[in-house]
């Protein structure tokens, strides 16, 4: 029933992305149709320039509507988990005998400090710890399939909701210079919307298979940033989605208000896709966030490391 009510809203976002289109359109001509032979000779060069700048940008414009189109197809898509499964399972086995060597090393921990109070209750919350992590790395690869299907029906819900036709943008230059500018411009941003959604598509499977070293790493005191870390980035690539379709759920909403401002059919055009591009300038911030915060927590990392050789070589130094 879930996954019925899941293609059902893939299916009304689809059907309402399959609205969208971009025309541009150049109403002046520098290239006259009719005439004599002196001035069809005199125009030659005019012409010439014209149906080269009219090849590049209705080339343009047809990659326009290519990106635009598979932006809304990797919004709504996820590769399927279960086929890498056989790594996975390689990953499980890794780690399940690095936590067998961590209970070890915790029972012999508790049994040299079995006489200490605190080394008691100290290795007792660590066992803890542990019995949690391996609960969870059980349980983790359909988390992660939750967390999938989870975002995809919010993503989906949203989509459903915007109604996408607004993004049938047509637009009319009277100068081909000026519309091969716009269109530059256009292009660019619905490349840079496309290339974000399939970076975050190709980065699922590799998610998937870091999800079990991040909850690992997560229960285990001393790398519990490096943890913490790795699962803030998982949720923030998993459910970016999310926050796109929520992006187009509110361009919807302002589109179709009567707002004075946005009557003008160039500048409802230009809103239109400058506001697709903010998808696109989202997604990479998001990961830049991801990026920061790798690096971030690796710097501390390294700057404990150093503290502590520079305090065994002080303390070598004065023995």
């Amino acid at each position: 029933m879930k996954k019925l009510i899941l293609l059902l809203l893939l299916f009304a976002g689809f059907a309402s992305a399959q609205n969208a289109s971009i025309e541009f359109n150049v109403t002046s001509s520098e290239c006259p149709v009719s005439g004599g032979l002196l001035e069809t000779v005199s125009n030659l060069p005019a012409c010439i320039s014209e149906a080269f700048f009219s090849t590049i940008t209705s080339g343009l414009v047809y990659a326009s509507q290519q990106f635009l189109s598979y932006s809304f197809d990797f919004m709504l898509s996820v590769p399927d988990i279960h086929w890498f499964c056989g790594p996975y399972n390689v990953i499980m086995a890794l780690l399940e005998t690095l936590y067998t060597l961590a209970i070890m090393g915790l029972g012999l921990y508790y049994i040299a400090r079995s006489t200490d109070v605190e080394g008691r209750v100290k290795a007792k919350r660590w066992l803890t710890q542990i019995f949690l992590m391996v609960v969870a790395l059980a349980f983790s690869f359909y988390i992660f399939e939750l967390m999938l299907d989870l975002n995809q029906q919010i993503a989906a819900a949203l989509l459903a909701e915007a109604e996408l036709n607004f993004f049938s943008v047509s637009a009319s230059f009277s100068s081909i210079i000026f519309a091969l500018v716009i269109l530059i411009a256009v292009v660019t941003s619905a490349f840079l919307t496309f290339s974000t959604l399939l970076i975050r598509y190709i980065l699922l499977p590799f998610l998937l298979l870091a999800f079990p070293f991040s909850i690992f790493l997560y229960f285990l005191p001393p790398t519990q940033n490096w943890g913490r870390m790795m699962l803030k980035v998982t949720a923030v690539i998993v459910f970016m989605t999310s926050f796109d379709a929520l992006i187009l759920l509110g361009l919807s909403a302002l589109f179709h208000t009567t707002d004075p401002n946005l009557a003008d059919t160039f500048i409802r055009s230009m809103a239109v896709l400058f506001g697709f591009a903010a998808i696109g300038f989202l997604n990479l911030a998001l990961f830049l966030f991801a990026a920061i915060s790798a690096i971030l927590e690796g710097l501390r990392t390294t700057g404990e490391i150093i503290g502590q050789v520079a305090r065994i070589a002080i303390l070598t130094s004065l023995l």
